[in-house]
């Protein structure tokens, strides 16, 4: 009876042994148990799983050594592998491995997902290297294009390192002096990467396609406390149609003298997109030479491609800090020799200080190419809270806080920002909304047009919107801004202070039709012009072919735009239905409904704005009379902008 008892127990406790990772095949042996994911892979790579491979974790693992997954090819024979929790499960697979991965996937279509329900985003699955001995946790090995990593899915993982010197993610050729793998169709989505040197770290041999299909979206690399990550959290070199986007980023530590990374598209990446991520939180609190830059491109002229064509786009910076002397320190950063076809647009850069006591720089935008042709589009972007300490002896790039800065190359054009300088530096200097460096000399090679620039700092000494030390040839056009400071002087260029819009007329020539007005904003952290208080901005730009939306993504109007970001409509009217020189009739007012309004020419259409100066609705009517349908307005005041043959008008109204 005792040796039976035991038997059973012995069964019971070998099964429990072997209930870690569980595998099921569609071909081969189609069942099995392991204690540890690298003994399933031994078994997948020695042919005993074959086919459709499902590999299910039922409970935590300690791995010995490297689980190392093979190439489907001779005796390894699967046609896919799904590594994924079982249902409801939570588990931790980790290991102490040295100088080497924890998992390291040699082949395609592959799997690994976190989440513990079918199509979940939970993260339910944890992979941890706790070697403190140069780890790695995940990494993809392609050595050729034939080999390929490809049709990879990475998400609702865990993934944590032993120690922040080495990055975590890995997809490369796998040498030791790497040259770029080989990968495509890849997806890494929903991971929470912590204690890394660099969060995901992508570097791809240059070839046409190489990379491409690449998505690298709504992951977390924000971790605090002792998994905090170091230097950056995005890195993609080489590669040829990556997208990163919706990705959380920050909180890098601080104390390493090194420039800080949020997302950076090295040489050679090509066809690539930056997209709406949020990255905060990135600087040095020592005075060496530290630095940090939110987005950085250097993809330079070695890709795939004769340029970069890169887009920077929708992407929100913030509250970065610094005590040091790096030369970067940026919110987005477009340089390196010959970097060229990019957009930068639509981006929200907001807090970037440097506090070193002898006058160090920050930058909103930095744009460093060297290229005179770069075909470098800067649009729609929103810069603010930008700052040095102060330096009054100098306006390069390492002297005082500047919103947008070009510091070398040509071929630029900036339409449609809105730079305020609205934080205070420490001591008098040289700060400005938009600075044009004495290393930029390529003759018309910067376009300037319809930008609003504001510097309200109030510290003592110049506190400029437009700063050069290049000489005006460098400008293609410049017009259609509107330039304010709260100090003594509008901008500076040939060595001297230009006091008023006429003194920047005659510097930097062109601005014909620029403005010196103050505009008012709807508050101090949102630069939508306001309805009210803005009459002298109203429809003050000029048309750009390459920019017909604006940072809400309205339509630009096509005649007539606004100056800044956004679009907007002034209020121009009294609530009544008709004025002395208006020829529009509109009734009733308030209005419930429909509001009717007719005209004596043809009105094309009429847009609806809210009193933040945002577009609700638009109505197109090709007629003298026509109807606008105001019942899905919620009751308040609206601007409506009537748009005719003649021109345009705007009308304020009530909706009940």
């Amino acid at each position: 009876m005792r040796k039976i008892l035991f038997c059973l127990i012995a069964s019971i406790v070998a099964s429990n042994f072997y209930s870690q990772v569980s595998v099921s095949a569609t071909a081969g042996t189609t069942t099995g148990t392991y204690t540890t994911l690298k003994d399933a892979f031994d078994a997948v790579n020695a042919g005993t799983h074959q086919g459709a491979i499902s590999i299910s974790i039922t409970g935590n693992t300690t791995e010995t050594a490297t689980a190392s997954l093979n190439a489907s090819g001779g005796t390894t024979s699967y046609t896919s592998v799904v590594i994924k929790p079982a249902t409801g499960v939570n588990a931790t697979i980790s290991g102490e491995v040295a100088s080497a991965p924890l998992i390291k996937i040699l082949g395609s279509n592959i799997t690994l997902d976190g989440s513990n329900v079918a199509a979940g985003t939970t993260r339910n699955l944890t992979l941890t290297n706790i070697s403190a001995t140069a780890p790695q946790v995940l990494t993809f090995i392609a050595t050729s294009a034939a080999a390929a990593n490809t049709n990879i899915m990475v998400k609702n993982l865990n993934i944590v390192n032993g120690i922040n010197t080495s990055s975590a993610m890995v997809m490369y050729d796998g040498n030791t002096t790497p040259t770029g793998g080989f990968f495509n169709n890849v997806t890494i989505q929903n991971n929470a990467i912590k204690k890394a040197y660099m969060g995901i770290y992508l570097f791809a041999a240059i070839a046409a396609g190489n990379g491409a299909n690449t998505l690298v979206t709504g992951n977390d690399i924000s971790a605090t406390g002792t998994d905090v990550n170091r230097l950056g959290g995005v890195y993609v070199q080489g590669a040829d149609g990556v997208t990163v986007s919706n990705n959380t980023i920050g909180n890098f530590e601080t104390t390493n003298a090194e420039i800080k990374r949020g997302i950076w598209f090295a040489t050679g990446t090509v066809n690539s997109s930056i997209i709406s991520n949020t990255i905060t939180n990135l600087g040095y609190t020592g005075t060496s030479t530290g630095g940090a830059s939110g987005i950085t491109v250097t993809s330079g002229n070695t890709g795939a491609s004769a340029v970069a064509n890169v887009m920077i786009r929708g992407n929100t910076i913030s509250n970065f800090n610094s005590g040091g002397t790096g030369t970067l320190f940026a919110g987005i950063y477009a340089g390196g020799t010959s970097t060229s076809g990019m957009i930068i647009d639509k981006n929200k850069i907001s807090g970037v200080k440097n506090t070193n006591v002898n006058g160090y720089g920050a930058q909103g935008i930095y744009l460093a190419s060297t290229s005179n042709t770069s075909n470098i589009l800067v649009s729609n972007n929103i810069v603010n809270g930008v700052a040095g300490y102060g330096y009054s002896s100098g306006g390069g790039t390492n002297d005082n806080g500047n919103g947008i800065i070009i510091a070398s190359g040509g071929g630029y054009k900036l339409y449609y920002n809105t730079v305020v300088m609205d934080v205070n530096q420490t001591v008098a200097g040289r700060p400005s909304a938009f600075n044009v460096t004495s290393a930029v000399t390529a003759a018309a090679g910067i376009d300037v047009r319809n930008n609003i620039f504001v510097n309200s700092q109030t510290q003592t000494g110049d506190r400029y919107t437009i700063y050069s030390g290049a000489a005006n040839t460098v400008f293609s056009t410049i017009n259609y801004n509107d330039y304010y400071t709260s100090g003594t002087n509008l901008g500076y260029i040939g060595g001297a202070a230009k006091a008023l819009l006429s003194d920047i007329q005659t510097g930097f020539g062109g601005n014909a039709n620029s403005l010196n007005i103050l505009p008012v904003f709807v508050s101090a952290t949102d630069f939508h012009l306001s309805a009210t208080g803005n009459n002298a901005l109203d429809n003050k730009g000029t048309p750009v072919a390459e920019v017909t939306l604006d940072a809400d993504g309205n339509t630009r109007n096509a005649t007539t735009p606004d100056l800044g970001s956004y679009e907007f409509t002034a209020a121009v009217m009294a609530v009544n239905e008709t004025t002395k020189n208006n020829k529009v009739n509109f009734y009733p007012n308030p209005v419930l409904d429909y509001l009717y309004i007719n005209n004596d020419s043809r009105i094309k259409d009429v847009e609806v704005y809210n009193i933040s100066g945002q577009r609700v609705l638009s109505e197109v009517i090709n007629a003298e009379k026509g109807s606008v349908d105001m019942r899905k307005a919620p009751a308040g005041t609206y601007i409506l902008k009537v748009n005719t043959e003649k021109g345009s008008q705007s009308i304020k109204v009530i909706k009940r």
